[in-house]
């Protein structure tokens, strides 16, 4: 099983996560890999950053035994920014030291670390560059308009508000600004839709995909597939109504979307009472793996939803991954979820499991 976007924090944000910490639990969780968003404090956006993480990382695994985590695989992604030399750099950087450094990632939208990449005029800029530099690996996108968004909907009182704040067609005119983009551009590697949530962004990512001369895929998160806004819990992108998450499980089991990734993002306790916006993933990941996915798909599906998509849309070689004992079926229940859980302030799943979707 693969997790191809966790935020592991650590350095400026060691009170929310380590890079130790993160390890265990995705070892735990029956993942063999995770990969890594490069919004951390310092950013990820040049070479020097990634390579100290990738040290620190090493160092990380090093202290684990097999049995904790320590053959884990530990991929990174560059963030982009608005400067086109930085995105020459950062995409050179990604050629250099792949597999470890697994792609890129752009935020259509605000974010930190000078990654908000806002304007259409410099979303452009950024696909001609890739373009143009021959660029073949992926590029992973948060894609929200910003122009779009109605922040004054939002009530601290009813957290719920947070999706009439971030609207679905901010998520839908972005999708299709990014495909329009990369496409005029003459972009000839993978574009992908980090955690979409909803049925109508699966489908045109894949009715889309099939007439681009790139790669276009998308992936569900496992918050987005079992929880809805009247769960009244902060993530970007926010959570949609029962009948979005309801036909979003359908887009991803019918082959829609590619895989599921956690967005893991753990927050303290504080900064959650705070209004801070993310989830701890990982355990959940398993969770939704177990819980909904299992039964609804074939054998060979669910291999691919997990982890076999990541594996052949990011290229990755095969002896990178060891497998994990504790991915087999039946080894993750209730049980080890409710375990699992515990090593968060939050757990956003707390409730009896269900079977179905």
């Amino acid at each position: 099983m693969i997790d191809p976007h966790v935020h592991l924090r650590d350095w400026e944000q060691s009170q929310k996560e380590t890079l130790v910490h993160g390890f265990r639990v995705a070892w735990r969780a029956g993942l063999s890999a995770v990969f890594e968003m490069p919004n951390t404090n310092p950013a990820m956006t040049t070479r020097e950053t990634v390579q100290r993480r990738i040290a620190d990382a090493d160092r990380a695994l090093e202290s684990l035994d097999s049995a904790e985590g320590g053959g884990l695989f530990h991929g990174i992604y560059g963030g982009i920014t608005a400067d086109p030399d930085q995105v020459r750099h950062i995409a050179a950087a990604r050629d250099e030291l792949f597999p470890r450094m697994v792609g890129l990632k752009l935020f259509a939208g605000h974010s930190t670390g000078r990654m908000g990449v806002i304007t259409v005029a410099e979303q452009w800029l950024v696909w001609k560059t890739l373009a143009r530099g021959g660029y073949r690996g992926v590029v992973v996108v948060h894609a929200e308009r910003e122009d779009l968004l109605e922040p004054e909907r939002f009530s601290r009182d009813q957290p719920e508000t947070w999706s009439d704040a971030r609207p679905g067609i901010a998520e839908i005119a972005s999708v299709q600004t990014q495909i329009a983009l990369a496409e005029a551009a003459g972009f000839r590697g993978t574009l992908h839709i980090a955690h979409v949530t909803l049925p109508e962004t699966a489908r045109i990512i894949a009715s889309e995909g099939r007439g681009l001369p790139f790669r276009l895929t998308g992936a569900a998160t496992p918050h987005h597939l079992m929880l809805t806004r009247e769960d009244r819990q902060i993530v970007n992108p926010p959570l949609r109504s029962e009948k979005a998450r309801s036909e979003l499980v359908q887009s991803l089991v019918r082959g829609d979307l590619a895989w599921l990734e956690s967005d893991h993002a753990p927050h303290t306790a504080r900064d959650k009472a705070g209004g801070a916006a993310g989830l701890p993933g990982i355990p959940g990941f398993r969770r939704v793996a177990e819980e909904l996915l299992r039964g609804l798909v074939s054998p060979e599906r669910f291999e691919a939803i997990t982890g076999g998509m990541v594996r052949e849309v990011f290229d990755l070689p095969r002896d990178v991954l060891r497998p994990n004992p504790l991915a087999r079926e039946g080894c993750f229940g209730e049980d080890e979820y409710r375990e699992l859980a515990r090593e968060y302030p939050l757990d956003p799943y707390d409730r009896p499991w269900r079977r179905g979707a």
